[in-house]
């Protein structure tokens, strides 16, 4: 039996990665291309003949809008899954209107894809399902409750193991704490001094900067003294002396690692 011929276009390179790779441990599925660009989509599309194209809205030069549009006028026109981070009335009767068979919001769960896309491919789900997206999401809700915060600290502390960070500093458990948060609320990240330091001041009886502070030298003693192989290859870049990633930087990568290893692709 013939494998599923993916192509995927979204100029989020990190997504891209993710992707592909749980792409390829899919047995019946293989990627045959991939575009960050929508001009670039177009012609991946043409040169590869996918069966679904994972098309995300929002690209430089043509976004997925337009390369709905040019679609229409290629005799091979595969499926088309949209990724999208909006979830508006219009936007979707305008990507019914042009054909798209179905779309995610973003973050989504990654084996929810997969599935819709062996649904859409076998014809067992035929059209857009404003039922089936709110489902869709809820399995993603659920997706998240599923690691329950004692399995995510479990995970944390492994890392830090391995990274070298002292348990016995008590900026530990402030950052533990707010790895933890990130993982499950992604949006924190986007203030992490006026959304994230608060909440674990008020549950360790502290300050939004004694919180910070902690967590500040818990990292920086951790990339002195740690073990700076592992440190290396996890951030991808040389662990020098005096070098430290941001705290929001270090909280971010360590979130979306445990969240990849969920399968939530956001």
């Amino acid at each position: 039996m013939s494998k599923i011929r993916i192509a995927m276009a979204d100029n989020n390179r990190e997504l891209c990665t993710t992707l592909s790779e749980l792409i390829g441990i899919q047995p019946d599925m293989e990627l045959v291309g991939v575009a960050y660009d929508g001009i670039e989509a177009l012609q991946v599309v043409e040169q590869t003949k996918p069966n679904v194209l994972i098309l995300d809205i929002t690209m430089p030069y043509l976004d997925g809008i337009g390369v709905l549009e040019r679609l229409a006028e290629f005799e091979h026109r595969p499926i088309v899954i949209v990724l999208t981070a909006f979830e508006q009335e219009a936007m979707i009767q305008r990507l019914i209107a042009l054909g798209a068979t179905y779309y995610m919001v973003k973050p989504f769960d990654a084996n929810t894809l997969f599935e819709r896309i062996r649904q859409f491919v076998s014809g067992k789900q035929a059209s857009f399902s404003a039922n089936k997206v709110q489902e869709d999401k809820q399995l993603y809700n659920n997706a998240q409750r599923e690691k329950s915060v004692s399995e995510l600290e479990l995970e944390v502390s492994k890392l830090f193991h391995e990274m070298g960070i002292p348990a016995h500093f008590r900026g530990y458990a402030y950052l533990r704490d707010a790895i933890i948060i990130a993982t499950k609320e992604v949006e924190v990240l986007g203030n992490i001094t006026k959304n994230l330091y608060p909440r674990i001041a008020e549950k360790y009886n502290s300050t939004s900067s004694g919180v910070e502070s902690a967590i500040r030298h818990t990292i920086e003693i951790g990339w002195e003294r740690g073990n700076s192989d592992f440190i290396e290859s996890f951030f991808g870049f040389e662990n020098q002396k005096g070098r430290f990633p941001t705290t929001a930087a270090f909280i971010a990568k360590v979130a979306d690692k445990l969240r990849l290893e969920s399968k939530i692709v956001s």
